[in-house]
This record gives structure tokens, sequence and C-alpha cells, in this order.
């Protein structure tokens, strides 16, 4: 009976091993053809980092926004700078910075100019400036996001100014442009230029009060 049971079962067990091995050899043919077809699709060499030279990229989800360079959209030369958002829902906001040693500005009034043109902006741009001391803390500091000044809907290229006083003890200036949400926004003819004192401030800390107003809540609403 056991002799019987082994010449009927071998042919079937060949059977089934004959089965695996197609098995293991059509996975095998399409997993080289994944991966084949993957190495087609790879790039053949890193894409190209588009941030302008000299300038870096900040925001709180800045692969949110795309940054780079317009040779067909710009104020005067041969490209402008932009920051425009990639989807419908962008996280925040995105920076476009650039920081220098304060050294030649301190104890100077300094005005940032920019050329700025905006599309479909929804939210707010604007550029912006702050100086910050030794230990990186903010001594001055303006970004244009007060609801009069600020940049939104769609605008042609217009001049702007941010103006802060650099005080002794100043050890970094960092300047650029910022769009919060959807949009784009263009950058251009950016200037740093040394002002006197009858060109007002733009610091946001300095329209701060000197000493607390309405504490009992006694003196009514705005």
């Amino acid at each position: 009976m056991a002799l019987t049971t082994y010449w009927t079962t071998r042919p079937r067990a060949r059977a089934e091993t004959r089965k695996l091995e197609a098995e293991v050899d059509r996975t095998r043919a399409e997993t080289t053809k994944i991966l084949a077809e993957a190495e087609m699709r790879r790039p053949s060499v890193a894409p190209q980092d588009t941030t302008p030279k000299g300038w870096e990229v900040s925001g709180s989800v800045p692969e949110d926004y795309e940054v780079g360079l317009d040779y067909e959209v710009f104020f005067a030369g041969r490209a402008s700078a932009f920051i425009r958002s990639r989807h419908e829902n962008p996280a925040s906001y995105a920076s476009l910075v650039q920081s220098i040693k304060a050294d030649d500005y301190q104890g100077t009034r300094l005005q940032m100019t920019a050329r700025v043109k905006a599309r479909d902006v929804v939210g707010w741009a604007g550029i912006w400036m702050r100086v910050d001391d030794a230990n990186e803390r903010t001594m001055a500091f303006d970004n244009m996001s007060k609801p009069d000044r600020r940049i939104s809907g769609t605008v042609g290229w217009r001049a702007y100014s941010v103006t802060l006083d650099v005080p002794a003890s100043g050890a970094y200036i960092s300047f650029g442009a910022v769009l919060q949400r959807t949009g784009q926004i263009w950058l251009d003819e950016v200037r740093l230029n040394v002002v006197d004192d009858s060109v007002p401030v733009t610091d946001t800390y300095s329209n701060f009060p000197r000493r607390p107003v309405n504490l009992n809540f006694d003196d009514g609403t705005h």
C-alpha cells in the first residue's frame, strides 16, 4: 500500500514543484521589468536648485512653494526672482532671504527698496528686513504685514520700502520678500541705502507704546 501511494503521489509532487518554479520565474521576470522601468524614469542628474545665487528660502513648509528666476517677467535687467504657491492650500508662507553682517551699517538708518509685481495673491505679500544682535535677538523688524501696507491681489510693478535703525550692537541684517498662502510675486531691483533722519522708520517695534494703557478697560474701544 505504501509503495502504491509513493508511485502515485510522486508525479503530483513533481507537477507542484514545476508549478512553484514557474511562479518564481514569473515573479523574477516581473521584478526585473519593474526595476528596469524605474531605472529608465530616474533622472540622469540631480534636480537643479532654482534658488537665486546668494539667496536662501525659508518658511514653515517651503516645499509648498516654488522659488526661482524669471527671464520673461522682470522690471529691469535680465531677470527677476519669483515666489509662487505650488497648490491651492500651501502651508503658511515662504520667504526669499539674504543675510549679511551689519558692520558697515551700524549706527545708521537703513532703507530697503524693491520693485514687486503680484498676481492673484490670496493672503498677503511684502518685502521685509530684520536686524539681529550677536545673540540672534531681533532688534528691529518690518515685513509690511499691516493691512494698510501689505500686497494682495494682482498689481503691476510698484516700488516698496522698509526702513530700520541699525543699532551699534546690531550684528546681522536679513532682508527679502515673503508670500503667504496662494498666488505669485516677482521681486526685482532690491537696494539697501543709508538714509537720513528725515525718512521715518517703519519698524514694527517702534510703534509699540512706551507704557501700558487701558488696563482696567474703562476707556472704551478703538
